[in-house]
């Protein structure tokens, strides 16, 4: 069951139609933390956090679950806060409440670990909250289970919306499986993460927000995954992966984001059937730096549209769209020189009324747009 708790609000964008064919973006005005920039955005979707996704806080009377005492997984059927607490093995935190009921976990200095690759397993719930508290380790075994068809693919794995947040750390590995998965939306909004997985360090497969947190990922996968949107609005996120970035729409506002790839830095692929495929870069400070050989910095089967920030990208080909690329402001580097325009693996795709690509050097100007 998805709940309200990120708030889908469209972004506004003019868009005018010029035929049944064919129509044509007009300029509109974002504003971010440290200017307002002039821009060209397609029609898409923004997320915001609410004040219950950032309150961390609970009473001071609440259960506890300590680990130290327990030898079988623990399962919690009813909405309340739960402060976890001590070490065990061979177990997990098994949810499984009604769709009504509200469930808030507090890791304070846990560590579980599991020969099952989940060690916290949300089946129902109407709305999960996790706190950090102190230091938790998180370890996933090599046995894999289903659920309703669904495989039991992450450490901590999730059937419902998810929110993290508390300013303590986890640390999670996963031998066989994502770190993090959630089959419904995701915030993060605070919290230290440290994620050693197989497959993508943090699925999604609806949206995720990440509003503030550190987050550092190796991985052989996907860093940060999600099918719908994924919108960073603060971090300081360092990845090492095959593609650090990947979903729909990726929509960078701010933070200080590194990523070290073996494939694409950051992919915008069709993933879900209700948006297009953009890469938008409002802010922030991004490093990418490609392996060798058939590899992209940002690479949108879509838009390409940086409206501000520092992005720095090092490898042969720094940028791939299939679309347009639009650059009204910020900072771009590419292996060592500063530009303006945004170059393109291919010179192909379609431009304005399907006539062919962007003009040399990836600019769409002003006046034209993408047909929707």
């Amino acid at each position: 069951m998805k709940n309200p708790k990120l708030r889908i609000l469209l972004s506004i964008s003019l868009i005018t139609c010029i035929s049944m064919a064919a129509c044509q973006k007009s300029p509109d005005t974002i504003t971010t933390s440290s200017s307002v920039i002039s821009s060209y955005i397609p029609t898409t979707e923004t997320l915001e956090i609410t004040y219950d996704d950032s309150d961390s806080s609970y009473e001071a009377d609440i259960d506890t679950i300590d680990l130290d005492n327990a030898s079988e997984d623990i399962t919690i059927t009813e909405e309340g806060s739960f402060l976890i607490t001590g070490s065990a093995a061979d177990l997990m935190i098994l949810v499984d409440a009604s769709e009504d009921d509200e469930v808030h976990l507090i890791l304070k200095d846990a560590m579980i670990t599991n020969s099952d690759a989940a060690t916290i397993l949300i089946l129902s719930a109407g709305k999960v909250k996790i706190t950090l508290e102190g230091d938790s380790i998180l370890t996933g075994g090599e046995n894999s289970e289903t659920y309703e068809g669904d495989d039991i693919d992450g450490v901590i794995w999730s059937q419902t919306d998810l929110t993290l947040n508390g300013d303590g750390s986890l640390t999670v590995t996963s031998p066989v499986a994502h770190g993090i998965a959630c089959k419904g939306d995701m915030v993060i909004a605070g919290g230290s993460y440290e994620i050693e997985s197989c497959n993508d360090g943090i699925h999604v497969d609806g949206s995720l927000l990440i509003a503030d947190g550190d987050i550092s990922i190796v991985t052989g996968d996907d860093g940060i995954h999600a099918d719908s949107i994924l919108q960073i609005d603060s971090t300081e996120a360092e990845i090492t992966a095959a593609e650090g970035l990947e979903s729909t729409n990726v929509i960078i506002n701010e933070g200080d984001i590194t990523i070290n790839a073996s494939d694409d830095g950051i992919n915008a692929a069709q993933k879900d059937d209700e948006h297009v495929p953009a890469v938008i870069i409002n802010g922030g400070n991004i490093t990418i730096d490609m392996a060798q050989g058939d590899t992209d910095g940002i690479d949108s089967n879509g838009d390409i549209i940086i409206n501000g920030g520092t992005i720095i990208i090092n490898g042969p080909s720094p940028c791939d769209y299939d679309t347009t690329a639009s650059f009204y402001g910020g900072t771009l580097i590419i292996n060592g020189e500063e530009t303006d325009t945004i170059p393109s693996q291919f010179t192909g795709g379609m431009g304005p009324e399907g006539q062919g690509g962007a003009p040399e050097g990836g600019m769409i100007p002003p006046d034209q747009g993408r047909p929707y």
